[in-house]
């Protein structure tokens, strides 16, 4: 006889995988949405370091703008919520916030804001509040813009909106040129073969 389906998967999920969906935030309400599937038995730490590269993937995609001022955006905060080890099949989503300087007042008082309200909507799962006087940006770093090639991250290859093209595999990262991305594939194809879908909301290309 037949396996019956699962009642609580999602379309996209799988029983057999961690199912983890990672949802970007930038300015005027554009987001994005990537669904990938790890194994199931992988250990956090593991997991962190895919999500972190998946992350650098996302932040390349577009050229992204902070979520609470729309200047253009060089850095992000990441937030997790997992639904634990006790619910089948187990769930991961991940909030990349797309901010433009994490020491300015204003971004880091809307990034507290917004932890606050993830943490009541989904019952603490959140966590503790960022500590961002633990968090330090070595001197004289300046992160590369979003948007900018994901090898070469030259702020100049993020003004040719229309020279970057992505993945042909994943539809997600972008890259200047051939050299680029055959120079990045040992990296991206970590997270590149992991990945579901993507999908692009409120921007206009």
């Amino acid at each position: 006889m037949a396996a019956l389906p699962n009642p609580t998967l999602r379309d996209w999920e799988r029983a057999d995988k961690l199912n983890v969906e990672l949802v970007g935030y930038g300015y005027n309400e554009r987001r994005v949405i990537v669904r990938f599937h790890l194994p199931k038995d992988r250990d956090l730490s593991r997991v962190q370091l895919v999500a972190a590269q998946l992350i650098r993937d996302v932040k390349h995609s577009k050229n992204w703008t902070c979520e609470f001022c729309g200047e253009p955006s060089r850095e992000t905060h990441v937030q997790n919520i997992s639904s634990g080890p006790h619910i089948d099949p187990p769930r991961l989503v991940i909030y990349c916030h797309f901010v433009c300087d994490m020491d300015t007042e204003h971004v880091r008082r809307n990034l507290l804001a917004t932890h606050d309200y993830m943490n009541m909507a989904s019952g603490g799962a959140a966590g503790p509040r960022p500590n961002f006087d633990a968090w330090k940006r070595p001197p004289g770093m300046t992160y590369p813009l979003s948007g900018s090639c994901a090898c070469c991250e030259r702020d100049e290859t993020a003004e040719d909106d229309a020279g970057l093209k992505k993945c042909s595999k994943c539809k997600l990262t972008r890259y200047c040129g051939v050299e680029c991305q055959k120079k990045d594939w040992p990296r991206h194809k970590v997270a590149c073969k992991m990945i579901y879908s993507v999908n692009f909301e409120n921007w206009e290309s």
